[in-house]
């Protein structure tokens, strides 16, 4: 499986096997089991798998069941799942093969299904450099488990020389209905504020406090261009009472994973 061989990994099972996979789709023979794992493997690449046996019986000596909580890494997209599997596996000609196998999803209770829309934020993002004053953005975003909250971690160089620091929560607010974050940043500063989808934008009120307790505001704008690119503008900036002059927006691109260019995320496709 992690070498995502499934001609090598459909040769586990038996010639007459059957599999129903987490959709509910009965595959029965070793040639469309291995068929379904190719799919997979193609959809989703380099993914690893790790699994424990949490119960075992053995019903005849040469038949056993199996109980299973498999785990991919790195996890699927889309909602959070845990994963079981039932295999009845039996020796035949001295060599155990799987006979049936039964894949389950379990849901996990989430606020991912608010979230998804934002699932493009996650990965490695820079700005394009543009700034006369050699100022940069970089920022990195992930879930946290269960995919309840986004983190994005960020730092602000000038010159190259970090200039500050900070991390930033997004969420799902249920009683305001809406999602809302919070920033704290290595200054002292923080901030909390309310997002609000317009097409392929996001409009930002934040409210904020600084390290010598004066209170700032403003209206941020993330514009999604495509799944590789967004541009950041900041407007109605008040910092103590008064204005302040508006940030124009800047392009930030996605950072190519290692060894390759950079690629917007694909919809997982599961096993049937």
């Amino acid at each position: 499986f992690n070498k995502g061989d499934s001609k090598a990994l459909a040769a586990f099972w038996a010639p007459d096997a059957d599999s129903i996979g987490p959709k509910g789709k009965l595959i029965k023979g070793r040639e469309n089991i291995e068929k379904r794992y190719a799919t997979f493997f193609a959809a989703n690449p380099n993914v690893q798998l790790e699994t424990s046996i949490t119960a075992m019986k053995f019903v005849a000596d040469n038949v056993a069941v199996l109980d299973t909580a498999p785990e991919v890494t790195p996890p699927l997209e889309g909602a959070p799942v845990e994963a079981h599997a039932t295999l009845v596996i039996v020796k035949q000609d001295g060599k155990w093969l799987v006979e049936s196998a039964r894949d389950r999803l379990h849901y996990l209770p989430t606020n991912y299904e608010h979230l998804k829309r934002m699932a493009w934020m996650v990965g490695d993002w820079r700005d394009d450099g543009s700034d006369p004053e050699g100022v940069s953005v970089e920022s990195t975003c992930d879930w946290t488990v269960n995919k309840n909250f986004l983190i994005r971690k960020f730092t602000v160089k000038i010159k190259d020389q970090i200039s500050v620091g900070g991390t930033q929560v997004i969420g799902w607010d249920p009683r305001a209905n809406t999602v809302r974050s919070w920033v704290f940043d290595s200054s002292g500063e923080f901030a909390h504020a309310d997002w609000r989808p317009d097409g392929n934008r996001w409009i930002i009120k934040s409210t904020g406090v600084l390290r010598d307790g004066s209170e700032v505001s403003s209206t941020n704008i993330i514009t999604r261009l495509d799944n590789n690119t967004f541009t950041f503008g900041s407007t109605n900036r008040i910092v103590d009472g008064k204005p302040e002059a508006d940030v124009m927006p800047i392009t930030i691109k996605r950072l190519a994973p290692k060894g390759g260019e950079s690629e917007p995320q694909r919809e997982t496709i599961l096993p049937e």
